[in-house]
């Protein structure tokens, strides 16, 4: 055991369940996850059930942080409209009341805390208000007038972490490909569905269109990788990045492997 004690809050997610796999097997880390309900492989970790919207629950749950070095928040809150939800203001305030409460609890319970590592996407450059302008650099600031709860959680910790020894670190991933069970943002069912309602009326499974803009997308072991890298690389302390796997594709041109899938 290193010493380090790693606190993944929303454990059941893509991002969270990666990270356990992650500091699980590749890192002697003593890991805690923390969300509602129980993820369904640990890789190791203790589970701490916890309602971050419940500052009593938070409260309750402290002890369990006791001694807490790394943080790594990809809990999210989405609104039952999802789309129209990234924009609501009780959406923003509630994904800023969880990590508020989540740092009230676990900042007295961890005086060696080291680092936060805070999940945002592509919505960080608007994407879910226009098409995205490239290149989407991680500090341009055009769209910090646009509501987000982003920007709410990130004012947030910037204020929290001054003048202290902990730092904070900022990942954007793009389109995240992964393992995940119950996800809000999937895009396999809906294309299954669309799938099964042309094999039902003998249509083949014909590309439906849309605009052929290029796109991105990260392995979520890589993006894994990289939070773990953000939390103890000296480059990293108070800075964003996107996280990507390098490589474009347009979804005309994956079509096919879709359609063999």
């Amino acid at each position: 055991m290193t010493g380090k004690k790693v606190v993944v809050a929303g454990a059941t997610g893509l991002v969270g369940n990666a990270a356990l796999r992650h500091f699980g097997t590749s890192e002697p880390s003593e890991v805690v996850a923390l969300s509602r309900r129980k993820p369904r492989h640990l890789y190791g970790a203790r589970h701490v059930p916890i309602d971050l919207t419940s500052e009593a629950d938070c409260r309750r749950a402290a002890a369990e942080l006791q001694g807490a070095t790394h943080l790594i928040y990809a809990a999210l809150y989405e609104a039952p409209q999802l789309v129209d939800g990234w924009r609501d203001p009780q959406q923003i305030k509630t994904n800023d009341l969880m990590l508020r409460n989540l740092m009230a609890a676990l900042e007295p319970m961890a005086p060696d805390l080291k680092h936060v590592a805070l999940l945002q996407g592509t919505k960080a450059y608007g994407v879910h208000v226009r098409p995205l302008t490239v290149p989407a650099r991680e500090g341009r600031s055009e769209m910090y007038e646009q509501p987000n709860f982003y920007w709410a959680q990130e004012n947030f910790l910037r204020e929290l972490q001054a003048g202290k020894a902990w730092h904070w670190s900022i990942l954007r991933p793009v389109l995240i490909v992964g393992l995940a069970m119950g996800g809000a943002m999937d895009l396999i069912p809906p294309l299954g569905v669309y799938a099964a309602m042309l094999r039902e009326q003998g249509r083949p499974l014909d590309f439906p269109g849309g605009a052929a803009r290029v796109a991105q997308a990260v392995d979520v072991d890589l993006l894994a990788r990289a939070i773990a890298w953000s939390g103890e690389a000296k480059a990293a302390q108070n800075e964003a990045f996107n996280v990507t796997n390098g490589d474009v594709f347009t979804w005309e041109n994956i079509w096919p492997a879709v359609a063999d899938g």
